[in-house]
């Protein structure tokens, strides 16, 4: 099952009885303000951005270097961005405290 943007607008609007485009607004907000903070991310400071209750994205500086084969590479730098599900949540995904 795939659960895309549209949705998630949807369901909330329906949910919250408001309109979608609000939603929709809400949304595209919060994605340009999490994409500013995510690429400011410097070599001394990661950033980790908490979403929800058990989701957060983390992300990475790797700096510029040089491979040594046959060839030297150089790799630039960039950003490195995982999401994370914390323990406790996909515990309670699967039922564990229930128990």
């Amino acid at each position: 099952m795939i659960v895309t943007q549209e949705n998630l607008v949807k369901q909330i609007a329906d949910k919250e009885n408001i309109n979608a485009a609000t939603v929709k607004k809400v949304f595209k907000s919060a994605e340009d303000i999490i994409f500013n903070h995510l690429s400011s991310t410097t070599p001394s400071q990661n950033t980790i951005i908490k979403l929800l209750d058990g989701l957060c994205l983390e992300c990475n500086y790797i700096p510029e270097r040089e491979i040594h084969t046959y060839d030297n590479i150089v790799c630039k730098p960039r950003i490195h961005t995982k999401a994370k599900v914390t323990r406790y949540y996909n515990r309670k995904l699967n039922g564990y405290f229930d128990k």
